[in-house]
């Protein structure tokens, strides 16, 4: 069976880690700012590469996990069906179907909240 990522429990930290304002913060505006007001300027520096896996990037790698590991059960359940009795074949396809709903459910919510954030940027950046 898959365990199932607690929505609540996995966004938690990635909404506290997003409230919470770094030591460069302040600087990144700064930056922003200079780059809004200069648009066919080019960038001085280039972006620092990344200090490894974000809390989003880390998510979305769960979530795909997740998936394939529920598909990959579905696939195994069509070809152990056949020699199965009715009692158990009943309860695996309950199992895997709630496996299955829950996927989705978990889906619709990570592309909600993408939705969301790119509409933020997008009324950002039409705000500046």
């Amino acid at each position: 069976m898959i365990e199932a990522i607690p929505t609540t429990l996995a966004a938690a930290p990635v909404l506290e880690q997003a409230a919470t304002q770094g030591p460069g913060t302040q600087a990144l505006s700064e930056r922003f700012q200079q780059m809004m007001s200069a648009p066919g300027a080019a960038p001085a520096e280039p972006a620092a590469p990344s200090q490894g896996p974000t809390p989003v990037t880390a998510f979305i790698r769960a979530q795909e996990d997740v998936m394939r590991q529920t598909y990959a059960e579905v696939r195994n359940f069509t070809t152990q069906a056949p020699h199965m009795d009715m009692h158990e074949m009943a309860s695996r396809h309950i199992d895997l179907t709630y496996q299955l709903s829950m996927v989705q459910v978990q889906f619709n919510a990570g592309v909600y909240v993408a939705q969301s954030g790119k509409s933020g940027l997008q009324t950002l950046m039409k705000n500046q």
